[in-house]
């Protein structure tokens, strides 16, 4: 049985060391230009973070990791005025 891949929509891409970055669309794409050589930090919560060294590359197929010691649930709570 193979694992099924689904894209992650709003994973966050940083070129290292910079402030130029993206974000994951609904599709699991991004864009975004860098030099030859430059580090790609991408971190989505419940995934283990992941660095990637461009080549001469167009296009990329990144898979992350689950972070299996994260938290198991996460609580949002919100405060509000009526």
């Amino acid at each position: 049985m193979t694992d099924q891949v689904e894209p992650l929509i709003g994973a966050a891409i940083a070129e290292k060391g910079t402030n130029n970055g993206a974000v994951t669309d609904i599709n699991g794409k991004f864009s975004i230009q860098v030099p030859a050589g430059a580090t790609l930090q991408i971190s989505y919560i419940g995934y283990v973070d992941q660095e990637v060294v461009i080549n001469a590359d167009r296009v990329l197929n990144i898979v992350l990791q689950e972070d299996l010691n994260e938290l198991d649930e996460i609580v949002v709570i919100g405060y509000g005025s009526v």
